[in-house]
């Protein structure tokens, strides 16, 4: 089987921007696909797919340890890196259906029956009230989901230094709680709004409220302060959704920065390098919990990878985007009780529906 050449696509989403996939296509008529981490602006994303797709090109695609090899080294630029995740997705989709087995089957096989996901709820409006975050909230439990993440403090200024401060994303994520009462686990993301101390008095402000995590709190190029709000916010911490090499989680690791590390599959080089991160997380007794409010490429490969680490914890999902979500994959996405069920599709068991590409098309040039 010989590469023949990689396409892209992309669906115009909302103000966030747009879901871009590639096809890798081979001479035997199979196409592996994958999800570029996208978003609004992502031209070098773009290129640099195009750049690795020439080389592609007559070779291979069951080689994807000499694929990562040749490209996914120290010093690496994060397009190169997004480019490679979005590629390697499709080279295991396509050695699945070579082999028409799963890919979670050639990850090890499944340690569970299914893969827990929460609804990110911070992309369904540009309404930031709280009363809007809160009615979000309950339509997400309403369908089923048990755990739902807000990022109360988006839209206000950086180096938020005190509680006083943050009051208004505070009262968001109380009016979620009432909103969604005890039995749902809540999770805030604070997309580095906050000092240290900050973070601290904000993390005791929320304390009462049964927070499942604090997201992202402080810069996390700032490690020193990182690892100074997981030893003192009295919370449950989760980050890490921007590093790439695992040489960059295990920096997290051998500190104790964080309680849950998040890489995106999208991000750290795809499939393999999602395994070996949370392998690697496993050996110091840290869970895995993929960041990823993308599209429906993205969740799948997520969810092939942790449906086969002990270590994992939860899923991310970006809920109430658009309507047309379910009608973008065949078959339609399904989570039932805020849970995905791998099935036994060989590859990542899910194609594009190609009425729903015409209908939603973004032009990548």
């Amino acid at each position: 089987m010989i590469i023949t050449g990689v396409d892209l696509a992309a669906v115009r989403v909302n103000h966030l921007g747009d879901w871009v996939f590639v096809y890798v296509n081979t001479d035997e008529g199979l196409r592996g696909l994958g999800e570029l981490r996208a978003g609004r602006n992502y031209a070098g994303r773009i290129r640099a797919t195009k750049a690795l797709a020439e080389w592609l090109q007559g070779r291979d695609p069951r080689r994807i340890r000499d694929f990562l090899n040749r490209f996914i080294r120290n010093g690496c630029d994060r397009n190169t890196f997004a480019a490679v995740s979005a590629l390697e997705q499709a080279l295991w989709d396509l050695l699945g259906k070579s082999l028409d087995v799963p890919v979670y089957t050639l990850l090890g096989g499944p340690v569970r029956e299914h893969v827990r996901v929460y609804a990110n709820i911070n992309r369904a409006s540009l309404d930031r009230s709280p009363e809007t975050f809160a009615a979000l909230a309950a339509r997400a439990v309403a369908e089923g989901f048990d755990a739902v993440k807000l990022a109360p403090f988006d839209e206000m200024h950086r180096n938020i230094d005190s509680a006083a401060e943050a009051l208004p994303g505070i009262a968001r994520v109380q009016a979620v709680r009432r909103a969604v009462g005890s039995d749902v686990d809540l999770l805030v993301d604070c997309h580095s709004h906050f000092t240290v101390r900050g973070a601290l008095e904000t993390a005791a402000a929320l304390h009462d409220l049964d927070v499942y995590w604090f997201e992202q709190p402080v810069p996390e190029d700032q490690l020193d302060g990182v690892v100074e709000v997981n030893r003192g916010c009295g919370l449950q911490t989760a980050g890490g959704e921007g590093r790439m090499a695992g040489s960059e989680f295990r920096e997290v690791l051998e500190n104790a920065a964080m309680d849950v590390v998040m890489p995106d599959v999208t991000v750290v080089g795809g499939i393999a390098k999602l395994k070996a991160i949370a392998e690697m997380a496993e050996t110091y007794g840290v869970p895995t919990a993929p960041h990823g409010p993308f599209g429906p490429v993205a969740v799948s490969a997520g969810m092939h990878v942790m449906v086969t680490r002990p270590g994992f914890l939860i899923l991310e999902y970006g809920w109430g985007e658009i309507a047309w979500r379910k009608e973008l994959t065949l078959p339609s996405e399904e989570i039932v009780n805020g849970r995905i069920h791998p099935g036994r599709r060989p590859g990542l068991g899910v194609e594009l529906n190609p009425d729903m590409l015409k209908s939603h098309m973004a032009a990548l040039d």
